[in-house]
């Protein structure tokens, strides 16, 4: 092509086809598009009537409005056109497409215009179909007596047969919860004035600090319950929300605060259309999350214990808001267990200490049991708390000293090795499999450093330490423990069990009670092998399976023995015991 030309936008007429397609036609859809018409006419309330279900099983609803009415019914079908006046168009952007909200499903609409004088205007009805939605079909307007009196709209649909009148007030319900006008509900036998009128909450309602900004209201939420999951709404246009992902900021050990927004009078904030159920990402909208940001800073400085991160503290002051800092606490460290759905309740924050040290590493579950138990042996244990990196430029937070590794070392034979490279049997996972010797000494050398400052090391003698691999089961577990140790097989068992029981979760897997009782049983079994005897934990092992599964066939006024000889078990009832019997 060698000349110019020009070109100018247009609708092609394929795009009329794809009308009933603009909107999902849902219910929400479909009264959030009536109540706004309804509130944009002037109406001062809304009226939703149930009617009774017609041949297909599905109910009639009509939204009836005393509004300004309709004037041009040919609005109706001329999609971006309305009514509205320019200045309203202006402020609210509004599209003329919330009809297409009805073009699948149909409806019906009479209105009566509000007459300059005294004197009513005359009302008209017209029925849609899909087909005159789609520009297939002429629509024909009549005059209708009925219209509502003396000015306002009504419109009427068909729910579908799945459509059950729970589920069209559920619907209701939320459209109405923050619109700004009444909204009342009944069925077609009640009188409008039986009529019930719907919860209403204002949007920012439990809010602890408010402001305006450009045309809307902010509000900051300290510990707001959310309802609808992640993607909660955050902003309301009139009664229909929407999420326009504002900012939260979490505290440190205390509460979250989140913002939301209603809009009054915003003709910069953009919506896409026709549904409006999200925010075109205009530069408006980036300044907005800065001054919803800048409007949580400003409720954290009223508040009286905001313990902000380093973060946000820092870019307050950056926009002259003075927010305390956090004091000196942080959440004591704990060992983490194998089991991540055993929930245990975490430790509450404390002062820290001046020799405190921040486990600043992540060791696996066994090597953590093995260090919590040195760190108690050795007095050190109450020095030990958790890393958090929100706190990271805090002065106080960043002179303290951080465990940065942890090497456990092996003395055994005369020859000292660490853990990985330590002399131990392969296990098959069997409870029989050969159990590793028993060390002369263990030592846990922690790797100590500061943000500022030369490495430091911490030597813990220890009397227990798990080799081979984390995340395995018990059979597999290489439990070393001292020679003079004095550990009791029971709590060597429970070491095994929170160092390194995790249940399957196959579907042919047996419950959670169950896979941790055989966990159990099997790790006290090891646990006797290598402290006691193995005829001492054959020997434990057997009354603890008889008094877990066989004590209550027992009877309590009669002593109980059983023998074992070839296969064959026999058992001998005594007789009752003097004065209990019957």
């Amino acid at each position: 092509m060698t000349d110019s030309s020009t070109i100018r936008a247009r609708i092609h007429d394929s795009a009329l086809r794809r009308v009933t397609r603009t909107f999902s036609a849902t219910l929400a859809d479909i009264f959030t598009e009536t109540l706004q018409n309804a509130r944009r006419a002037d109406a001062t309330r809304v009226r939703v009537v149930l009617g009774e279900s017609e041949a297909d099983g599905g109910a009639t609803v009509t939204v009836l409005d005393d509004g300004e009415g309709i004037a041009d019914p040919a609005v109706l079908l001329s999609f971006g056109e309305n009514g509205w006046s320019g200045d309203l168009v202006e402020r609210e952007d509004a599209a003329g497409m919330g009809m297409l909200s009805l073009a699948r499903r149909g409806c019906a609409v009479s209105s009566r215009p509000r007459a300059p004088g005294e004197a009513p205007a005359p009302g008209w009805r017209v029925e849609l179909e899909p087909a005159h939605f789609l520009g297939d079909a002429e629509a024909e307007v009549r005059p209708e007596v009925g219209a509502p009196f003396p000015h306002g709209t009504a419109v009427r649909f068909r729910a579908s047969p799945a459509e059950s009148a729970e589920a069209i007030r559920r619907a209701l319900e939320t459209a109405a919860l923050h619109y700004p006008l009444p909204v009342l509900w009944g069925d077609v036998a009640q009188s409008p004035r039986d009529a019930e009128a719907l919860p209403r909450r204002a949007f920012l309602d439990g809010a602890v600090h408010a402001q305006r900004w450009r045309g809307l209201a902010l509000g900051v939420f300290r510990n707001r319950r959310f309802h609808a999951g992640l993607h909660e709404p955050d902003a309301n246009f009139h009664g229909l929300t929407l999420n326009l992902r504002l900012p939260g900021a979490d505290s440190v050990h205390g509460a979250r605060f989140t913002v939301a927004a209603d809009v009054e009078d915003c003709p910069e904030l953009e919506l896409v259309l026709p549904a409006r159920k999200e925010a075109v990402e205009t530069p408006f909208v980036e300044e907005l999350r800065e001054a919803a940001r800048l409007a949580i800073y400003r409720a954290m400085a009223a508040d009286p214990d905001p313990r902000p991160a380093f973060e946000d503290w820092r870019r307050a002051a950056d926009a002259g808001i003075d927010i305390a800092p956090p004091p000196a606490e942080l959440r004591p460290w704990r060992p983490a267990v194998a089991d991540i759905d055993n929930w245990r309740e975490v430790p509450k924050p404390a002062t820290v200490c001046g020799d405190a040290l921040v486990v600043h590493c992540d060791p696996e579950p066994p090597e953590a049991h093995a260090l919590w138990r040195a760190a108690g042996r050795a007095g050190v244990a109450d020095r030990l708390f958790e890393p958090d990196r929100r706190l990271e430029g805090y002065g106080w937070y960043d002179a303290l000293p951080r465990i940065a590794a942890i090497r456990t070392e092996v003395t055994a034979d005369g020859r000292t090795r660490t853990l990985d490279t330590h002399d131990v049997p392969e296990r098959s996972g069997s409870p029989k499999a050969p159990l590793p010797e028993r060390p002369d000494a263990i030592r846990i050398r922690l790797a100590v450093r500061a943000l500022e400052g030369a490495a430091d090391s911490i030597d813990l003698p220890a009397d227990v330490a798990f080799a081979g691999e984390a995340w395995s089961w018990v059979g597999d577990a290489l439990p070393l423990v001292t020679a003079d140790s004095g550990l009791e097989p029971h709590e060597l068992a429970d070491l095994l069990r929170d160092a390194f029981f995790c249940p399957s979760d196959d579907a042919g897997a047996d419950s959670w009670e169950r896979q941790r009782s055989d966990f159990e049983a099997e790790a006290l079994h090891i646990a006797m092998r290598l402290l006691v005897s193995d005829d001492e934990a054959r020997r434990r092992s057997i009354a603890d399976a008889v008094q877990r599964d066989l004590f209550w066939l027992i009877p309590r006024d009669r002593g109980v023995d059983i023998a074992v000889r070839g296969g064959r078990v026999a058992v001998t009832l005594g007789e009752p015991a003097a004065g209990d019997a019957p």
